[in-house]
């Protein structure tokens, strides 16, 4: 008869011991025929496969928890970016042409350039250039005689000689006095002729200028100065610009008696 070994029943008894059977020793009588007996301790000494882990069911009130948690919030960049007004589509081309309405808005402010047609400011920019150095910016006279509180129409009551004189000069001049005093020719210094570089529109204006610093009223509604203006403007020449209240185009009558030529008076 084979024996069991000892070590085999001592591992039988312990795991008996462990499943909480009686007894805890197995008597070899009580254990069976001895083939037996090797089987159970063959058995016993195989060791039992343990169950696969299964993991256990969470509760259910985490479930309900994370069920019920809310969302994160999104960060304040991205919730701005949303609520972000858009700029309508349509506004794309008005927000386009802004800089030029500006720009057009900007012409509007700005005066109108009368000063390069109007007779009376380009006088005023030609005498100041050729003019004031010797009769004074406002007329008042430095080296030559002044203008100012009717003096230059008391020496000429007629614009048509004053408009002479100033295309003639001293030097042109072809009488030895000048003007309705009879002043004589030098005497209040030599006046240069200005109608070899300025043209007869050019004498006009300045002589509207002149006029106008002597407190005349030059404007073109006055029978006085309507062939003046008209000269000074360009609408016509000299040689058909009436006169003071009218008078027929000519030379005027100082202009005249001192011998002018008639085609002084230009074309």
């Amino acid at each position: 008869m084979t024996e069991i070994p000892e070590h085999l029943l001592k591992r039988s008894r312990e795991r008996r011991a462990a499943l909480g059977l009686e007894g805890g020793e197995t008597p070899a009588s009580a254990s069976g025929s001895p083939g037996q007996a090797e089987e159970a301790g063959a058995a016993e000494s195989t060791p039992v496969p343990a169950a696969a882990a299964t993991p256990a069911p969470a509760p259910a009130a985490t479930v309900e928890e994370a069920r019920a948690a809310p969302p994160k919030p999104e960060p304040a960049y991205i919730q701005a970016a949303r609520n972000r007004k858009r700029i309508p589509y349509w506004a794309m081309p008005v927000l386009a042409a802004l800089p030029i309405w500006g720009y057009v808005y900007v012409r509007t402010l700005e005066p109108p350039p009368t000063g390069e047609t109007d007779p009376l400011v380009l006088g005023t920019e030609t005498f100041v250039e050729r003019c004031a150095s010797c009769h004074g910016a406002s007329g008042q006279g430095v080296s030559a005689p002044a203008f100012v509180e009717g003096a230059v129409v008391a020496t000429w009551p007629d614009w048509r000689d004053h408009v002479m004189w100033v295309k003639l000069g001293t030097a042109g001049w072809p009488s030895a006095t000048y003007g309705a005093n009879e002043q004589p020719v030098g005497g209040g210094g030599e006046m240069p002729a200005f109608g070899g570089d300025l043209t007869d529109q050019q004498i006009a204006q300045i002589v509207l200028h002149e006029r106008e610093l002597a407190g005349e009223d030059v404007l073109e509604d006055n029978p006085q100065y309507t062939g003046l203006f008209a000269v000074a403007s360009g609408e016509t020449t000299l040689a058909e610009a009436v006169g003071p209240d009218d008078a027929p185009p000519g030379l005027g009558p100082l202009s005249q008696e001192a011998g002018v030529p008639e085609t002084e008076l230009g074309g």
